[in-house]
């Protein structure tokens, strides 16, 4: 799929998700470019100017478990947006050859990543916050 077109997908299903933590936030599309996969943590890590240990890897099936998950299906809001992250999360398996969820545990303010690789190389990030006390 060409690039504008996969972004055009992309945005339209991440408009209106939000990461529910102990706030909630949407997601924002970031184009990093050519970026091995290997590559992630260390770029991440300089972004937010922390030690490599600081920037951790969750898996994938996990974080998507969690966010798909629905704990009250009486709460209209929450259902939706558990049907949204089920969506991304087939079109993200669809398109995209590789899946990283990074966290950036440096306070109660935590960047996190959901970092999508193309067979070429260019990389996607999916970037949220969760506010962890």
């Amino acid at each position: 799929m060409h690039l504008n077109t996969l972004l055009e997908n992309l945005t339209s299903k991440t408009t209106g998700i939000l990461y529910y933590s102990e706030s909630e936030y949407p997601l924002a599309i970031e184009q990093w470019g050519l970026l091995p996969a290997a590559a992630t943590m260390g770029k991440i890590a300089s972004r937010h100017q922390v030690e490599p240990g600081i920037v951790k890897s969750v898996s994938p099936a996990d974080f998507f478990s969690e966010v798909e998950r629905v704990p009250d299906p009486n709460d209209a809001p929450i259902v939706e947006n558990a049907q949204k992250f089920k969506a991304l999360h087939q079109f993200l398996n669809e398109h995209f050859t590789s899946i990283q969820v990074v966290r950036v545990e440096n306070g109660a303010s935590i960047p996190v990543y959901i970092v999508c690789h193309q067979p070429d190389g260019t990389c996607i990030a999916l970037a949220t916050t969760a506010i962890e006390s």
